[in-house]
């Protein structure tokens, strides 16, 4: 197996070697990026994807992919539309061509992130700092401060520049350069509509975009996301021939923790399924839930939303 010793570190992420050309950008809790991102030495152009939340990391990703490949990034590919992997796409104007599917792209078209009122950021912010000072749960504590350095983050650098995909597509596209080919696919509604991921087939290795929640609760919120179609397609990444996975969020993993994650995304749809067969509400999924090996997110901010997205796309008939 490739060593994965860092090559760089900095505020905002660790950027890991996969392979010759290949690299995953690790977010740091405290910087700018609020995810994952990667770098492709396709040979004769450089491919980003995902850009992360803000445009201060995103320039200094920009900047890692230049010195490792010797030029600035020609195409980066948003995974899908959720801010903390699309708002930095301004900072590889004007240089990129950016991609991603029809759904993610409309979605992104479609949201004014670019009016965020500073007022309403920081009446946020002081929320959350609250919140964070009265909560006694540490796994809660820890979600919270992470979404206070993200909010802080983008304080900073409002107004958001929002840069949409330019090149859109359904299935399969194939972007290729002189060092290797790289696929980047489509799958059906999963964490979001138009979900996209990375294969690096030489090298064994895929990037998941928001796929992959590794060691990380593992949030979706209907109508975007359906569970039990995400569960299916993590299935069958299982059955690949693939190395290393790097999910958007949680560390570089296997196969062993897709299982983990459909292990979870399985017991919120049979809860889900149960819970509205007997006409139940989502405090009793929830109690439920916390019988399960699952107890340990229960009291994030956003099981509870997940748990009733899942409720709501149960069809007791």
């Amino acid at each position: 197996m490739t060593d994965r010793k860092a090559v760089l570190e900095n505020e905002h992420f660790r950027l890991e070697r996969l392979a010759d050309g290949i690299y995953a950008a690790i977010g740091t809790v405290e910087g700018g990026a609020m995810s994952n991102a990667g770098v492709v030495d396709l040979g004769g152009e450089t491919l980003v994807f995902d850009a992360f939340l803000t445009r201060a990391a995103a320039t200094v990703l920009r900047a890692a992919a230049e010195e490792l490949t010797g030029r600035a990034p020609r195409y980066v590919v948003n995974s899908h539309a959720h801010g903390d992997h699309v708002w930095g796409n301004g900072a590889f104007l004007p240089e990129a061509t950016f991609l991603s599917s029809r759904d993610t792209t409309a979605m992104i078209a479609s949201e004014d992130r670019a009016s965020i009122d500073p007022e309403d950021l920081v009446a946020e912010i002081a929320r959350l700092e609250k919140s964070h000072r009265e909560a006694s749960d540490e796994a809660v504590r820890l979600s919270i401060a992470a979404d206070l350095h993200s909010q802080r983050w983008l304080l900073e650098e409002l107004p958001l520049l929002v840069v949409p995909p330019t090149v859109t597509f359904d299935d399969r596209v194939w972007i290729c350069g002189t060092k290797r080919s790289v696929s980047v696919d489509v799958v059906a509604k999963a964490h979001t509509a138009g979900d996209v991921y990375l294969h690096c087939p030489e090298e064994g290795v895929v990037f998941l975009g928001d796929l992959g929640f590794f060691a990380e609760f593992p949030a979706y919120i209907a109508p975007q996301g359906d569970a039990a179609a995400w569960s299916s397609i993590l299935r069958d990444f299982e059955s690949r021939d693939v190395e290393r996975f790097v999910p958007g969020h949680g560390p570089i993993g296997g196969a062993e923790n897709l299982r983990t994650q459909r292990a979870f995304l399985d017991a919120v749809v049979d809860i889900a399924g149960k819970v509205a067969e007997a006409g139940g509400t989502v405090e009793d999924a929830v109690e439920r839930m916390r019988r399960t090996d699952y107890s340990k997110w229960a009291t994030l901010p956003l099981f509870v939303s997940s748990l009733q997205s899942a409720l709501a796309q149960v069809d007791v008939g």
